[in-house]
């Protein structure tokens, strides 16, 4: 659904309307969250499905009281469900981490000799690397690079929804690939 920076507006109405305890705003705001379990659920899916179904229910629950707890935060820069995407991928990943953590540790305390698969592991890291990296990026450079990725959005979708012509958007994301590969490859010859 392609969204115009007037929406913004009305999501920072939406929010405000909520912190006064206003019942339609209240309603909707628990249908506009549908998003979280979505999408945890989706990015979970692009990592391989690291945790199980009642794992992305717990951390959806988790996602929904922080949001709650920081909705004083909101701005309105963009919408509700892009603004709620940043918490939902940093808290999938820290389940992620605290899951093979918890997992490790059951491994060595059944079996000393016993290790965590390494590729696993490694992958994890990958993925680390690559959130990291993004986060080293011009922001909108980096947000191009997760619409495009992270949500399917084609060069046309990602124009329409942050306002900027199809080319700035092609633009934006290839430059912004071109930085990613250069601080992969800088982490991966650092680790080597």
């Amino acid at each position: 659904m392609l969204r115009s920076p007037d929406d913004y507006l009305s999501d920072l109405e939406l929010v405000r309307a909520l912190r006064r305890g206003q019942p339609e705003a209240i309603a909707g705001f628990v249908r506009r969250m549908n998003c979280v379990p979505l999408s945890l659920a989706a990015q979970n899916a692009r990592l391989g499905r690291p945790l199980n179904d009642h794992d992305i229910e717990d951390v959806s629950q988790e996602v929904l009281v922080l949001i709650w707890n920081k909705l004083g935060s909101f701005a309105g820069l963009s919408t509700l469900e892009t603004w709620v995407y940043r918490f939902t991928s940093f808290e999938l990943m820290n389940a992620v981490r605290r899951k093979r953590t918890r997992q490790r540790v059951g491994e060595l305390d059944a079996d000393p000799a016993v290790q965590s698969a390494p590729d696993s592991r490694t992958r994890l890291m990958e993925y680390e690397h690559l959130y990291r990296a993004l986060d080293r990026l011009e922001p909108v450079d980096a947000h191009v690079i997760r619409l495009k990725h992270f949500q399917g959005l084609s060069f046309e979708e990602i124009g329409a929804r942050l306002s900027i012509p199809v080319n700035t958007a092609k633009t934006k994301y290839y430059r912004g690939v071109e930085k990613l590969r250069e601080f992969l490859r800088k982490n991966a010859d650092e680790n080597a």
